[in-house]
């Protein structure tokens, strides 16, 4: 997955409008994703070190997440379809 600034500025924004519609703490997706503050952050604002595979993971977690409280995910723009990573 090589993404160029527009779409990881974008999948930047998708993650955080998620990411309030969850509802979830930065501890819950620390705990659960076994992530430290630095990596959620750098992750969640597409910085220069994230990593692909936890992009995805997050992505998929909070989408999980906010299905099981009955709500509707924002729609991703960029990352739509994870064909790449496998971490289940």
């Amino acid at each position: 997955m090589s993404l160029n600034r527009a779409q990881k500025k974008q999948t930047s924004e998708d993650l955080q409008k998620n990411y309030q519609i969850s509802g979830l703490t930065p501890a819950d997706i620390q705990r659960d994703l076994g992530l430290d503050f630095g990596q959620m952050e750098e992750t969640i604002n597409m910085g220069p070190e994230a990593d692909p595979t936890i992009v995805w993971r997050l992505r998929d977690y909070m989408e999980e997440k906010i299905i099981e409280q009955g709500k509707e995910p924002f729609p991703y723009s960029v990352l739509k379809v994870n064909r790449w990573f496998q971490y289940y």
